[in-house]
């Protein structure tokens, strides 16, 4: 390509429109992460590190967003929630569970799917791409995913998102107490 594409460069609406959608998921997320405060992500997780916010602009050639929450990223003993906003590709859920604190964790009933790629933070093969051969029970890691509806409505989609967070929450408190008998 040896030229730039000056219509969309110079499409001032489109441009505006982009950013203020950004905004908007920014905030709902933000919303959502202050929904679950430190002291509700020790009582799921002991080793909470809170939640964060983070975005990019080149995930596959589209901006996203992150919010985590508890953020203990050790593959053998911790756990992360993630909710990923993928512009133009949609907004997922992601469970990173450890291996030896959640052995057995199943969130197949909750329509999650098992993650079947060699890392936990290639999305593009993730949501994208054709499930790896390797059996998941040799990866070091546990994740699981699903994609989250997204509406127009803001507060449609707050209330969901937080309900859908809420429930793998209660799958993880059921997991833990079994995990003890």
């Amino acid at each position: 390509m040896n030229t730039l594409d000056l219509d969309l460069w110079q499409d001032e609406n489109l441009i505006r429109r982009q950013n203020q959608l950004k905004y908007q998921f920014w905030e709902l997320l933000g919303e959502i992460g202050d929904l679950f405060p430190q002291e509700d992500l020790v009582q799921v997780h002991s080793n909470s590190k809170g939640k964060k916010l983070s975005q990019g602009q080149d995930l596959g050639g589209l901006p996203y967003q992150v919010l985590d929450l508890i953020r203990d990223f050790d593959f053998e003993t911790g756990l992360n929630i993630r909710l990923l906003n993928w512009f133009g590709k949609g907004l997922f859920l992601f469970v990173l569970a450890g291996k030896s604190s959640y052995p057995k964790l199943q969130l197949a009933p909750a329509n999650f799917q098992l993650c079947q790629s060699e890392s936990p933070w290639d999305y593009q093969e993730i949501l994208l791409g054709k499930p790896n051969e390797k059996q998941a029970e040799n990866r070091d890691f546990n994740q699981w995913f699903k994609e989250l509806k997204v509406e127009s409505s803001i507060e449609r989609n707050k209330n969901e998102w937080q309900k859908e967070v809420r429930e793998v929450f209660e799958h993880l408190k059921a997991h833990s107490a079994k995990s003890q008998i």
